[in-house]
């Protein structure tokens, strides 16, 4: 039940941003299945830290450090432009919706002023037809 409900809030923001149902396409033509590749389903952080310590000098793991540091900072700058475009979408609709039921309320009273002027043109109406 719940990775059905992650599946299914999933699939509803990616069809809001026109993305597309379904299971997120692999980024940049890289294998879904490769446990050494970040963006895989399939990632393994030991298996990949292992493999990174064991086979790459100083100046390497250094600058695969900022690479990472400046993804972080990246995705994070990301996260915070769509929370904050989110809630300000969350605060127009919430002045749409208030701005409705001013209308809505002035329009009760505009109803049943009309409402009364019908009755009394029945009335009238009425009173003529039988006279």
């Amino acid at each position: 039940p719940a990775g059905a409900q992650k599946t299914r809030a999933r699939d509803l923001l990616r069809k809001h941003y026109g993305l597309g149902v379904g299971p997120p396409a692999p980024l940049h033509g890289k294998g879904v299945a490769d446990p050494m590749d970040l963006d895989s389903t399939a990632f393994d952080a030991k298996a990949y830290y292992e493999q990174l310590i064991t086979t790459s000098s100083l100046p390497t793991l250094i600058r695969k450090e900022n690479e990472l540091l400046n993804d972080i900072r990246e995705l994070d700058s990301e996260r915070q432009s769509l929370v904050y475009n989110h809630h300000h979408e969350l605060i127009a609709a919430s002045d749409t919706i208030a701005a409705m039921k001013a209308r809505a309320e002035n329009l009760d009273a505009e109803m049943d002023l009309l409402k009364a002027a019908f009755s009394e043109i029945s009335r009238l109406s009425a009173e003529v037809a039988v006279e």
